[in-house]
Formats: C-alpha cells, structure tokens, sequence
C-alpha cells in the first residue's frame, strides 16, 4: 500500500498508490459511483493519529464497492498549497477534520453525500462506509422534509457550476456567516444563519 501523499492535493487511490490529480475548481467526480473522500489537514495531531486507522481500512477495502480519496490541505482552505484541494473543503463544507465524506454520484452529479467525524475503530469507519446505501435506501423511504426559509444557496446539480458554488459559500465564510446544508429530493440548500 502506498504511503499517504506529502503535498497538498486530491489524490485518487489506484494501484496501490495515491496519485495526484490536476483539475481546476473542487473535487465533484463525474464518473458514477460510491467516493469515500478522506479529508486531512497536515496540521491536525487527530488526522495522524487517524491515519492509522485510515491506512488498515485502505488494505481491506473492497474495491468493488466504490473508490478512495484525500483531499488534503496544510490548513483547511486558509492554507493550501493546492486551489482545488482548498475548493474541494469549500465545497463539502469541511471545517473539521479528519473528516470522512461518503459521495454517491450518479448521472455526472452528487446524489447524495454523508460525513463522519469519529471512528473509534476500523470496524466503525468499515461500518459508516459500507452501510450508506441502506442509511439512503432508508432516508428515501420516508416523507420529505420542507426546506426552511430564509436566506440561502440554492445549488442547482444540472448546471454543474462548481467554482460558482464554492466562490458563494467562501464568501459567506469570509463574512462569518454561519452555514447549514439541507438537502431535499428537490436539490440541496445551503442555510444562512
């Protein structure tokens, strides 16, 4: 198993090995299929004491069952070496880490997305990764939620405007504005508060 990348970037894992890729704006895959995203910032002491556990759960993964990623930053967006790394935190809302990030994409775009802090075992990271699709096949099979009021992001998934997305949300960041995502059958919502 390769070692985990020492620069900031997106890194796919093919091969044995975590190879870089080069693209502009955030990390949206645009080949359907399950994305188990890591997110590490090179700062954080619970992202070396994670990567333990992260590494025995690439050597077991069943790569039948989707693909693995880490988007990786010195400091979350504030400090990067990499645009799209810091994009990609932006666009996920990732404002803690380690952080796993499970993405379901399905006709060039994120269906449905889930995220984890915590794992206290391999077994729990395993647990969270694998059992997504029943938590969705659940989630779906019951009555929507109303979006809520008030000012927000509507992100429309056809138009595939992703940079436009993460330059609405950093600014809103930048003007301390408190975000909450909500997310429907009719498309997701990023909530002002």
């Amino acid at each position: 198993m390769g070692s985990l990348p020492q620069e900031d970037g997106i890194y796919i894992y093919q091969n044995g090995a975590y190879e870089r890729l080069k693209i502009e704006g955030p990390f949206v895959p645009e080949r359907d299929g399950t994305y188990i995203i890591y997110f590490r910032n090179k700062r954080c002491p619970g992202c070396k004491a994670f990567d333990r556990k992260w590494n025995v759960f690439v050597k077991r993964f069943r790569t039948d069952f989707g693909s693995l990623a880490i988007v990786q930053c010195t400091n979350f967006f504030h400090e990067c070496g990499d645009q799209a790394a810091a994009d990609t935190f932006i666009f996920y809302l990732v404002f803690a880490t380690p952080q796993i990030i499970v993405v379901i994409i399905e006709n060039g775009v994120p269906a449905y997305v889930e995220r984890e802090l915590y794992f206290d075992s391999v077994e729990s990271l395993e647990s969270f990764v694998y059992g997504v699709h029943e938590r969705r096949k659940q989630l779906e099979s019951q009555p929507g939620e109303e979006l809520e009021e008030g000012e927000g992001i509507y992100i429309d998934f056809s138009k595939k405007n992703w940079r436009e997305v993460v330059e609405q949300i950093k600014k809103l960041v930048m003007e301390g504005k408190s975000l909450k995502e909500v997310c429907t059958e009719s498309g997701c919502k990023l909530v002002v508060e």
